[in-house]
């Protein structure tokens, strides 16, 4: 799936060059701007999907959490566009709401249950407060002009995208009413157990996605847009591999953060406190999918306002011509 979307920017970018030589461009090319809108993260926690489902099917609407933040925008002519982006986001995911829920974690499963029942009886969750930095390029096929707006003018500008990054996250667990940090915890045996290394809060990410703007004048602009983060870790929720064969290894934290780390990595037993299906998550059984990174994705609505850097608040404005 990321190679189709890079292909298909790719091609949006030869086209867009083969366009920037004529037609509309924007009378002040630079744009400062606020967005506002929804999160949603794709990984192995939550989702309707069976475990480690990390595209948009995966979808899970009551996981779904806001995220709002600044950009710059520079028009290179009307059909190239660079820009920078600063966001705050929250993402959130709970086994729980896997598969809108029905389950029961205590009746026996039965053969050809879905990925969805799985997830539900790990019951595990998380939340994260997310700082999003990115750079991209926008390509921008084709400009339609429209009738009013200032000087009998508006411009909707279909678009695609795509950069470099990078986020700072912080999973935590809700437990008994508490929201708990779980890197310190090292849920998975991270540095505990050998061969597996303890994660990064930071990490690079590639943005990539499409929207259409609708400048209404010389003056404002807004669009609407989809933005998805692919990433290169899979520890955004904490989750990523199997359970650890001995959990007296989190014995090495401390007494306090042992008894923490072996309720937070694995609690089926919450929810199936008799064992009835403890083969599920025994030891050494699956606990996520460290085949898929982790992403998370953003729809947003996008205002911003074109700075006459040369006459700053003086001057009257006039539209550019469109074909």
């Amino acid at each position: 799936m990321q190679k189709t979307f890079i292909l298909w920017c790719l091609a949006m970018l030869g086209t867009a060059i083969g366009f920037s030589q004529n037609g509309y461009r924007p009378v002040y090319p630079l744009e400062i701007g606020i967005q506002l809108g929804t999160s949603q993260f794709l990984g192995d926690l939550g989702g309707a999907a069976g475990i480690g489902k990390g595209f948009i099917i995966d979808t899970d609407f009551s996981s779904v959490r806001p995220t709002f933040g600044i950009f710059g925008r520079y028009n290179v002519g009307g059909h190239v566009a660079l820009r920078a982006d600063i966001n705050y986001l929250q993402l959130h995911g709970d086994d729980k709401l896997a598969g809108n829920g029905g389950f029961s974690a205590s009746a026996p499963r039965f053969p050809g249950i879905d990925g969805a029942w799985f997830r539900y009886y790990r019951n595990l969750n998380f939340k994260s407060d997310v700082f999003d930095m990115n750079i991209a390029i926008e390509v921008i096929p084709y400009n339609f002009e429209l009738g009013g707006g200032y000087k009998n003018y508006s411009v909707i500008s279909p678009y695609g995208f795509i950069g470099v990054g990078f986020f700072a996250f912080n999973p935590k667990g809700l437990y008994n009413g508490t929201w708990i940090e779980l890197k310190p915890l090292r849920t998975e045996g991270q540095g505990l157990v050998d061969g597996r290394a303890e994660y990064s809060l930071v990490q690079l990410n590639i943005p990539l996605g499409f929207g259409i703007k609708w400048a209404y004048n010389d003056t404002w602009s807004v669009a609407l847009e989809v933005n998805h983060r692919m990433t290169f870790t899979d520890y955004i929720d904490d989750v990523s591999t199997d359970y650890v064969l001995d959990p007296s290894v989190f014995n090495q934290l401390g007494p306090a953060e042992a008894q923490l780390a072996k309720a937070l990595a694995h609690r089926s037993g919450e929810q199936d406190p008799g064992g009835v299906n403890s083969e599920v998550t025994a030891p050494g059984t699956q606990r996520g999918d460290p085949k898929d990174n982790d992403a998370y994705y953003t729809v947003t609505i996008r205002f911003s306002y074109y700075l006459d850097v040369e006459n700053m608040g003086g001057g009257k404005r006039y539209g550019c011509p469109v074909w």
